[in-house]
């Protein structure tokens, strides 16, 4: 068994250098179905973490106060927000202690501190709820008022952590939905790349496969080596979008991380997951290539 193991492996690789132009095409294509399947696993997975991270914090809305207010000001909005039946707590920030929290918060980026001159950041009241369900009609009451901060359309600055968590799924269904018609597309024209592939390397074989099934060569000894070359192909088409996958994680995904407080949106686990589900992938797509060809292109 492992002579035949190395003759189809032989024949394959072989096959593959006949071929290459096709080959490369078909690995190409491959792996550009695969890195857009892995990115937007990825981001579908990181935003449902976001979410998830959020909903723990949805019954906290945070009202940004006015670069202006005096302390009878501030001491009467304190007043106004804690006297609601709604309101379970509300603490105040002021310019000082939230500066220290964006320090700590982007401790490990120092070029995104030396950006920062003086103070930009606003006192804010953290106003939590006894129940999300509040936060919509806490926010309505809150926006008339005087101390409250606008923002350049004329917003009052209230945010409402359960507006941005719709938005967020939102986004990351549509990203999931347009993603698996992109690589839907892909896949198919990847198949349709191997099974062209093994085609032209059955085509210039064919003298060889006539004198091999008069020698009494069984079907699946002259399947085997086109299938494997199927199989290598999307093989290595899915190393190619697994090293796309672990760049796309170091470089955008670890900047989201960094920016919603360091939490943890893709693990390594899920990584080497996704890594082991793109290869099953890439040999599946290959390994039907070649099936579509066999099927129709040979007669064994």
């Amino acid at each position: 068994m492992a002579i035949n193991f190395r003759y189809f492996a032989k024949e394959s690789t072989s096959s593959m250098r006949r071929n290459m132009a096709l080959t490369i095409a078909a690995v190409m294509v491959t792996g550009i179905a695969l890195i857009i399947l892995g990115s937007v696993s990825m981001l579908v997975h990181a935003g449902n973490g976001i979410a998830a991270s959020m909903k723990e914090r949805v019954d906290e809305i945070r009202v940004f106060l006015r670069e202006d207010i005096t302390n009878e000001e501030l001491e009467s909005l304190q007043r106004y927000i804690v006297g609601m039946d709604e309101v379970e707590d509300a603490q105040y920030m002021s310019k000082e202690d939230a500066l220290e929290e964006f320090k700590e918060m982007f401790a490990d980026q120092p070029e995104m501190l030396e950006q920062i001159e003086g103070n930009p950041l606003p006192a804010e009241f953290r106003v939590r709820m006894k129940d999300p369900k509040y936060n919509e009609t806490v926010a309505k009451r809150l926006a008339d008022r005087p101390e409250i901060s606008v923002d350049d359309n004329g917003e009052k600055e209230i945010k409402n952590p359960t507006d941005v968590v719709n938005r967020v799924l939102r986004l990351t269904g549509w990203v999931q939905k347009a993603g698996i018609a992109v690589v839907a597309v892909f896949a198919i024209v990847a198949v349709a790349l191997v099974a062209i592939t093994i085609r032209m390397a059955i085509y210039s074989r064919r003298k060889e496969i006539g004198i091999m099934k008069l020698v009494g060569a069984t079907n699946w000894f002259i399947r085997w080596p086109f299938i494997m070359e199927g199989i290598i192909e999307g093989f290595m088409g899915a190393l190619l979008g697994i090293l796309v996958a672990v760049l796309f994680k170091t470089s955008l995904i670890t900047k989201l991380e960094a920016a919603f407080e360091n939490i943890k949106l893709v693990s390594g686990g899920y990584i080497a997951l996704l890594a082991f589900l793109l290869i099953i992938i890439g040999m599946l797509i290959g390994a039907l290539g070649s099936a579509f060809a066999l099927r129709r292109y040979i007669e064994v």
